[in-house]
């Protein structure tokens, strides 16, 4: 073997491909560092997390998630084959080579460990020239047999990944020279490495009887009788492609999630509070967390074959099939580095691929997020993506009109917001002379723009307050005081511009003496919930848990029968991301004469109406085909009533039901059957 500098070349190849990998680790580390973030709160959180029952939490996420990839066998049991193959292959075979270079190769004693580390690939180099029946044991034979049992490991989870790419081509995306790239990288250096033990048994004269236990190499060599002679070429020749895969995982995409993956899904095993960690001043639009989950992104389209936009689209040309997650965050890493980080070896500028057609087209209703394997939070990452193009001045102009009526009229309606309490005149039978508006009281209901100012669904809030006045509540509506939450603007990544509107809404709150406050609209209570600073001694209740708990304590009585079979619509903004499943079904099986069936997609999984994420005046017609998804499961469950507890579902809903050329439905508010029942 060819020696550099005292070391065998294959070592000194691996410790500098090691070398350039940890080049790359740094330079990924600092693109990390430059998002907005706090060192400080950042490890406070993380102790906060360590220190705390959060702990089992965690080694739930490393043990069933990391290693076991449970979430990813719910979704693709092939595919979990082949990570899972893959991922206990190299994990056991570096532990046995590292242990058996250390106690059963006498060369290699007393070397350092970090050393040691460089030499375990190619433990069986020297261990191979020394054996002989006289000292080979038990031990031996088991680290042999364990030795090819996870080579052959990752070598399978290797073929099942070449047989899904481009046999069954199970990928919408298109396959890449990167994607060829890893495939290669992953693998071959363990061909090498079977041909350079099958090089050593001959080379070396090794018994059959003690060379059947290396029984990959063991074939190999009685295939290829010739090897003997290339004995230091094999095992050059691997260490060449162990030290490409090493030199490459930086800089390749497909590689590098091979770190940042366990890493995304274990802090995102932790509740985490923007509010409190990410206060450094922006540098860019993107926390150092975010950009650690866009690097986690391994683009393996279970987001995309999980999307609804795709689904509706994919055999629409004219709607451009969407392409979610995968394909936006791809384009989104190469811009960020190239506006940033004068990364021009790597990166090239993608705005015309991120644009409005991939990033507006997205619900931002996280059912992707619930499927993702690595955990990527990918609502927050569309959020973020949409402040970045708001930022640069690429908002679509149908947008500024949402900001403008937000600003100047305090609700998304863009009508005057002293018309917020007209409804009741409509849709109350005998309004009280207060109009719901009381200077003090116990509960706030807080209306929401969308059920005061959209004639569809102003039902909604005329059922809610006779419910809650019929049993009994001390509450009040703001009227003209109440103004819009934030949501809209929020998710349009103009996040700094509902400042003012969350410092009047909790003003007007805290006037009010309330302890509750009531949401008909998800998005409003998600937004109170996750965006608004906490309102010392108020309790946020969405109005479908407040009924639930007003049925529980006897205060709302249920006598007539409704006589109806209904299935729940979980709304993404109160179900999937505010994690509210249970209430809304505890009301329904409570009423009278009602037959509660579940839709086959449903909680976690539940679709989204196609209302959601500002779609609908981008792209109608996206949300007209997504809504008539639900219409098609309602048909196999067949009910005659859709309930849900949001009036733009409500209001998505009831379009596609009317246009339905199948079965009519009836499609309520929860409150709407409470208040028919308590008749």
């Amino acid at each position: 073997m060819i020696m550099l500098g005292g070391l065998p070349l294959f070592v000194v190849l691996f410790i500098i491909g090691t070398a350039i990998m940890l080049i790359g680790v740094a330079w990924n580390i600092a693109v990390w560092l430059k998002g907005r973030h706090s060192i400080k709160g950042s490890f406070a959180w993380a102790v906060r997390n360590i220190f705390s029952r959060n702990i089992v939490l965690l080694l739930e996420r490393l043990v069933m998630e990391v290693f076991l990839q449970r979430r990813l066998f719910r979704q693709d049991r092939l595919r979990w084959l082949m990570k899972v193959l893959i991922i206990f292959g190299y994990v056991g075979i570096i532990l046995v080579n590292h242990i058996k270079g250390s106690t059963r190769v006498e060369q290699l004693h007393g070397m350092p460990e970090v050393l040691l580390f460089f030499f375990a690939p190619f433990v069986d180099y020297y261990y191979l020239a020394t054996v002989s029946p006289a000292n080979f044991a038990g031990i031996d034979a088991t680290y042999a047999l364990l030795n090819e049992i996870f080579g052959g490991m990752v070598l399978l989870g290797e073929f099942i990944a070449i047989y899904r790419r481009f046999v069954l081509k199970a990928f919408p995306i298109k396959t890449t020279l990167v994607d060829k790239l890893a495939v290669i990288n992953l693998g071959g250096w363990f061909i090498f490495r079977f041909l350079g033990e099958a090089a050593s048994l001959q080379a070396y004269n090794v018994p059959d009887e003690i060379a059947r236990y290396w029984f990959i190499a063991y074939g190999l060599s009685k295939a290829m009788p010739f090897l003997g002679g290339f004995n230091d070429a094999m095992w050059v020749l691997s260490a060449l492609l162990l030290t490409s895969l090493f030199a490459s995982i930086p800089y390749n995409k497909k590689l590098w999630h091979i770190f940042v993956s366990p890493f995304v899904m274990l802090i995102n095993a932790f509740p985490y509070d923007y509010r409190d960690v990410e206060n450094k001043p922006a540098e860019i639009d993107f926390t150092s967390r975010q950009l650690i989950q866009l690097d986690g992104c391994v683009k393996c389209q279970i987001c995309t074959l999980n999307c609804q936009v795709y689904e509706a689209t994919k055999a629409e040309p004219e709607l451009e099939p969407y392409l979610s997650y995968a394909a936006i965050n791809s384009h989104v890493k190469q811009d960020i580095k190239a506006e940033h980080f004068a990364d021009r070896l790597w990166a090239k500028k993608e705005d015309k691929a991120m644009s409005e057609n991939e990033v507006y087209n997205c619900l931002l209703c996280a059912r992707c997020a619930e499927a993702c394997p690595v955990f990527i939070n990918t609502r927050e990452l569309g959020i973020a993506v949409r402040a970045n193009l708001y930022h640069r001045g690429k908002l679509p102009k149908k947008f500024h009109m949402v900001h403008e009526a937000v600003v100047k009229e305090k609700n998304v309606a863009n009508f005057p917001n002293s018309d917020r309490a007209m409804w009741i005149d409509f849709f109350i039978p005998q309004p009280p002379e207060d109009y719901y508006q009381k200077e003090k009281a116990e509960v706030v209901y807080f209306v929401g723009c969308v059920a005061s100012f959209s004639p569809q669904v102003q039902d909604i809030p005329a059922a809610v307050v006779q419910v809650l006045e019929k049993a009994g509540v001390d509450f009040t509506i703001l009227g003209e005081q109440e103004h819009c939450c934030g949501y809209p603007l929020i998710i349009l990544g103009m996040k700094e511009e509902v400042e003012e509107l969350i410092r009047h809404n909790i003003e007007v709150i805290k006037a009010k003496g309330a302890k509750t406050v009531v949401f008909s609209c998800p998005s409003c209570y998600h937004t109170f919930a996750h965006e608004y600073p906490e309102i010392e001694g108020v309790e946020l209740l969405h109005h479908s848990q407040f009924i639930a708990r007003l049925i529980e304590e006897g205060r709302i009585k249920l006598k007539k029968p409704l006589n109806l079979s209904v299935t729940y619509h979980d709304p993404c903004d109160l179900g999937r991301n505010s994690r509210v499943f249970e209430e809304p079904r505890r009301v329904l099986r409570s009423l009278p004469g009602v037959e509660f069936r579940e839709m086959p997609s449903t909680r976690e999984f539940a679709l989204c109406c196609g209302g959601g994420g500002d779609v609908e005046i981008h792209n109608p017609k996206i949300t007209e085909k997504v809504s008539m998804q639900i219409i098609h499961e309602a048909d196999e469950v067949g009910v005659d009533a859709i309930a849900t507890a949001c009036q733009q579902c409500k209001r998505v809903i009831k379009s596609a039901a009317e246009k339905h050329e199948g079965k009519s439905y009836q499609v309520k508010d929860i409150a709407e059957l409470v208040l028919e029942a308590m008749e």
